[in-house]
């Protein structure tokens, strides 16, 4: 019987650690900013070519490295630095912007210090510049690159994990100590 609970108590200290690093490290990684909504909106064709680009996110960024790159038909359209107000980020545009595709890409500082990066599209049927686009959006891309981080990241999958080897290590342990009592009435 001391056996078998040394076994069991080794079992446990030696997953106990594991399990813990596992759901630490899954709410860790659901703690990144994410990208709510954009405006405007990923995907969409605009009437006009807003003087604006907005992105707001599910916390506030940090102020450090945060880039919006704005980028049309002729190329990069942004227009200074963008400002962060509490969780949306407002870049600027040219008022030269032409009509057509646009591509904004970003990078921000998440409350936790880790980079959140990103593209999303749309499509402007007249520019700012006055001109006019009579084909529609080519621009079709993901409105959150980060989601797919996120989902490896996800914290179901170290939960699911911890449950399972919980299962795992009792089941071991029932037959652990099923064993010692046979052992013990053979004695």
């Amino acid at each position: 019987m001391r056996r078998l609970a040394s076994t069991l108590l080794a079992l446990g200290l030696a997953t106990g650690p594991a399990a813990g690093l596992v759901i630490v490290d899954g709410g860790v990684a659901a703690a990144h900013d994410v990208l709510e909504r954009t405006s405007p909106a990923a995907g969409t064709t605009v009437d006009r070519m807003p003087q604006t680009v907005k992105l707001t996110f599910s916390e506030e960024p940090l102020d450090i490295g945060t880039q919006v790159v704005v980028s049309g038909p002729g190329g990069p359209v942004s227009s200074g630095a963008p400002k962060i107000d509490g969780r949306d980020v407002t870049q600027a545009v040219s008022p030269s912007s032409p009509a057509g595709d646009y591509t904004v890409s970003y990078r921000v500082t998440s409350d936790d210090g880790h980079p959140v990066t990103g593209t999303f599209g749309f499509h402007a049927t007249v520019g700012l510049d006055g001109s006019t686009a009579t084909a529609g959006p080519s621009v079709h891309v993901s409105p959150d690159s980060a989601g797919a981080d996120e989902a490896k990241g996800s914290p179901f999958v170290p939960i699911l994990l911890t449950i399972i080897g919980t299962v795992v290590l009792l089941a071991i342990a029932g037959y652990l100590l099923l064993r010692g009592r046979e052992a013990d009435q053979r004695a």
